[in-house]
């Protein structure tokens, strides 16, 4: 006996020893390193203050141990704030390597932004330069001006101070604006950097006054304009003196005339014909070239060591076989489109070969800024209209782009405007920015295109080129027709907050609204975006193109603003989005009423109103949505915290894998699911439990729909209400639990309907009658003491019913009504024609008693048949 329980207790701890043993080698070692290197990191983009940042920071580590580690928890930024960085899943190598942290969000100011990170035991600190943005301002006006007054013919100096406030602390360049009215005068304002808050600017104004009058200065700063003006009297001899600081180039049909007075100043001007050159080697004074009068055969060429102004004052020039202007200088040109006039500048279908860049009707390999208050008319027959291989701004005067072969405006860097308008009639993109970005502060922008309307569109590897799209301020009108040619298009983030309209619609194939690589975020404004074309199968991309409103790469957030999408084509979609939607503000209606287009039968594409691959998230506003096929669709997750959600017609209403309505009101309308979990595994659906969740913690959620709610997986609400009308009220394959908030269903007939699980912790009813309530009727329940539980109005004739409520008990009494009146009162969530009323009075006149029951004294789920 002793033995062989000596024997037994042996083998049981070998046994037990071996299943240890294999336990130990299943564990798997957590990640750990000797050494974080911080200072060392890389950023794979520069972050600038105020704007927009996303992404990577590559850390090198030594000592790794070859384990892998999960994602990290968001750190916040210390020093300059408003980033997180956020360790990215991996796995170590064994020994030294690099760890990934991606920092998102929008850096408060310039500086340093810090993180402190940390991975596999160690820890460091991560440092983030941020530059200062280019300059803006909220406000910009004029304090003095020193003296107020001058002399025609009289050398002027002096000194304008301008005040300023809103301003970011970002830096500028140097600037000049020559006087309009009287000419003869410049005003300019010295590189800086901007005080944070308010301050003053100084330009300095001097030269001769060429005649008496108002000398006016057009000024453009930092988003805003501001007008100073000098009173200029007659000169004692009487006479018009000509400005000593112009060069003078009048055209007149096939010749053009020069006064040059910076002849012996290193300025050569040639003619030939009306064909005009000019080579300054003059690096001192900012001269200023004055072009007027019409040439049929004519040209003006510019070589400059220093930045110039050309002023058009009536000219209207014609060359066929080249650009009508042609800088070959890199130096900033100030182009001064004169007040009250009217200027023309037209190029030939072909131009003369030329070893030198001539890109466009007005071609400048350096930067232009346009200012004044005439008009600039452009017809580019070759290429673009206007090209720069650096940036183009525009601070006002109304420049019109009657047609180009390719681009209406192109920009190498970067493209910007201030106020003024600028409309554009192109076979190509109507504004281009193909290394840079481009930022509307204010002004009206008409775009009629047949590629892209206004497009940041650089596809290199330098990290330091961010090709974004902001629009802050502005009017803007964009047409597009061609095959995905796309209204707004940024290979990385576009931002619209502005206060006037933004109206975008397209016509093509596959065509875009905004089509955004990086993140949307809309803030303010009035945006309306109405797409036409339809889906089609790109043989190139071997997959469909399907027409939207937005189309995000990365992160969707809408803050604030009226943003209208209507899309009518053939698979055409409202929104969707690669990454995150986040819906704080504003009110969003989408319409996408386009049939389903077909390629194949496992290649289709949908008019869904709203599709986020990513989580979607909303906090507030409104979002109204009218689709042929899904309504809203996440195929992460989607959580309700505040605001409204009307989907008034969808084949699905709401769907995604977990949906949790935590607030706010969503009232949704569908031909099949109102509202569906599922993790879409198995076509057609299944039976069983796939543990996708739909949990109602608080708001109102109202659904009608074939289904109501169809939950594949779970279904809980713990708060708020729940008022269905289907074919099948709930069908729900996994738990169905009520553990706090108001249940009201109804349906005709029972089909996969259930009821509430017995683990459900609110007393609840499942009522089967074999008479329907019409929709003209109502259902009511009331207590023993009369008092109203549930007094509901069907949408379609019903006669099952689910009803929980905080105020249902075990053990008590309750009778059910069909028919009766209400007077007074609304509908919960303020639903249209049925639904859950409230506030108002019951009376059982007319009504029938259909049954009196008193609840379980054990069981929170009662079923009831009648």
């Amino acid at each position: 006996m002793t033995k062989r329980f000596f024997i037994a207790f042996s083998l049981l701890l070998t046994f037990i020893l071996s299943i240890q043993s294999c336990k130990t080698d299943d564990i798997t070692a957590s990640a750990s390193i000797t050494g974080l290197n911080c200072s060392d990191a890389t950023f794979s983009a520069t972050a600038t203050s105020g704007t927009s940042y996303t992404a990577t920071a590559t850390v090198p580590y030594t000592g790794g141990n070859g384990a892998a580690y999960q994602a990290g928890t968001p750190v916040a930024s210390t020093g300059v704030t408003g980033l997180t960085a956020t360790l990215s899943a991996g796995q170590l190598t064994s020994g030294s390597g690099t760890a990934s942290f991606v920092i998102t969000g929008t850096p408060a100011s310039a500086g340093t932004a810090t993180f402190a990170i940390d991975l596999g035991g160690q820890s460091c600190t991560l440092s983030l330069p941020v530059v200062a943005s280019k300059a803006t301002v909220s406000s910009f006006v004029l304090s003095s001006v020193v003296p107020s007054a001058g002399v025609s013919g009289t050398a002027y100096t002096g000194v304008a101070t301008l005040a300023y406030t809103g301003a970011n602390g970002g830096t500028y360049d140097v600037s000049t604006a020559s006087s309009t009215g009287v000419e003869g005068l410049i005003a300019t304002l010295d590189a800086g950097t901007l005080a944070a808050g308010s301050g003053t600017l100084t330009y300095k104004i001097s030269g001769t006054p060429t005649s008496a009058g108002t000398a006016t200065f057009n000024l453009s700063f930092g988003g805003q304009t501001c007008t100073v003006t000098i009173t200029v009297t007659a000169g004692s001899s009487g006479t018009v003196t000509p400005a000593v600081d112009t060069v003078v180039i009048v055209y007149s049909g096939t010749t053009a005339s020069v006064s040059n007075p910076y002849q012996s100043a290193g300025v050569t001007v040639t003619t030939s014909g009306a064909d005009v050159t000019v080579k300054s080697t003059n690096t001192t004074k900012e001269i200023v070239y004055l072009l007027s009068g019409t040439a049929s055969k004519g040209s003006f060429k510019l070589y400059s060591d220093y930045k110039y102004n050309i002023a058009m004052k009536g000219l209207s020039v014609t060359n066929s076989v080249g650009p009508a202007i042609n800088v070959q200088s890199s130096k900033k040109g100030t182009i001064n489109i004169v007040a009250g006039t009217t200027n023309t500048l037209v190029d030939g279908t072909t131009y003369t070969t030329s070893s030198e860049d001539q890109k466009g009707t007005f071609f400048s390999e350096g930067q232009l800024l346009f200012q004044g208050t005439g008009t600039l008319n452009i017809t580019g027959n070759n290429k673009h209209g206007i090209a720069a291989d650096d940036y183009i701004s525009i601070s006002e005067a109304t420049i019109i782009v009657k047609s180009a072969a390719s681009d209406g405006v192109h920009a190498k860097d970067y493209f910007q405007m201030d106020n003024g308008t600028l409309s554009v009639t192109s076979s190509g993109d109507g504004i281009e920015a193909d290394e840079g970005y481009i930022v509307v502060n204010g002004g009206t922008i008409n775009v009629s295109s047949v590629d892209d309307g206004i497009t940041a569109s650089y596809d290199g590897s330098d990290a330091s080129i961010t090709p974004y799209v902001l629009v802050k301020g502005g009017k803007i009108t964009v047409n597009t027709s061609g095959e995905k040619g796309n209204a707004i298009k940024s290979e990385s983030y576009t931002t619209i907050g502005t206060s006037d309209a933004v109206t975008l619609t397209v016509s093509g194939k596959g065509s875009k609204g905004i089509k955004t690589g990086g993140d949307f975020t809309l803030t303010s404004g009035t945006v309306k975006i109405t797409t036409t074309g339809a889906a089609y199968y790109n043989t190139t991309d071997l997959d469909i193109a399907a027409p939207a409103g937005i189309n995000c790469d990365k992160n969707l957030s809408i803050k604030g603003g009226d943003l209208t999408i209507i899309s009518t084509g053939q698979g055409g979609k409202g929104i969707t989005v690669d990454g995150t939607a986040t819906v704080n503000g504003g009110t969003t209606t989408i319409t996408a009423s386009g049939a389903t287009y077909t390629y194949t039968s496992a290649n289709t594409s949908e008019a869904k109103g709203f599709k986020s691959d990513g989580a979607f998230v909303m906090n507030g506003g409104t979002l109204n949505i009218s689709a042929s096929d899904d309504g809203l669709k996440s195929n992460t997750s989607i959580t309700i915290n505040d605001g409204n959600v009307n989907v008034t017609k969808s084949y699905e209403g709401m769907e995604s894998i977990f949906i949790t309505i935590a607030g706010g009101v969503c009232n949704l309308t569908a031909s099949n699911d109102g509202i569906n979990t599922s993790y879409g595994t198995v076509s057609g659906g299944t039976e069983s439990n796939d543990n996708s969740h739909l949990k109602v913690t608080g708001g109102v959620l109202i659904v009608t729909g074939s289904d109501a709610i169809d939950s594949n997986g779970n279904f809980t609400i713990s708060g708020g209400y729940v008022i269905t009308n289907g074919n099948e009220d709930i069908d729900v394959n996994g738990n169905f639990l009520v553990n706090g908030g108001t249940l009201m269903g109804a349906e005709p007939a029972s089909n996969m309907t259930k009821a509430m699980g017995t683990a459900s912790t609110q007393v609840g009813m499942f009522i089967k009658s074999s008479a329907s309530v019409a929709t003209s009727s109502l259902f009511h329940i009331e207590d023993a003491n009369g008092k109203d539980i549930v007094t509901f109005k069907p949408k379609s004739a019903s006669g099952y019913f689910h009803v929980s409520t905080p105020s249902m008990a075990k053990g008590a009494q309750y009778k059910i009504y069909f028919g009766g009146a209400y007077t007074g009162g609304s509908y919960v969530g303020g639903s249209s024609g049925w639904g859950l009323y409230t506030g108002g009075t019951y009376s059982t006149s007319g009504a029938t008693l259909k049954s009196t029951t008193t609840t379980s004294t054990s069981s929170t789920a009662n079923t009831i048949t009648f």
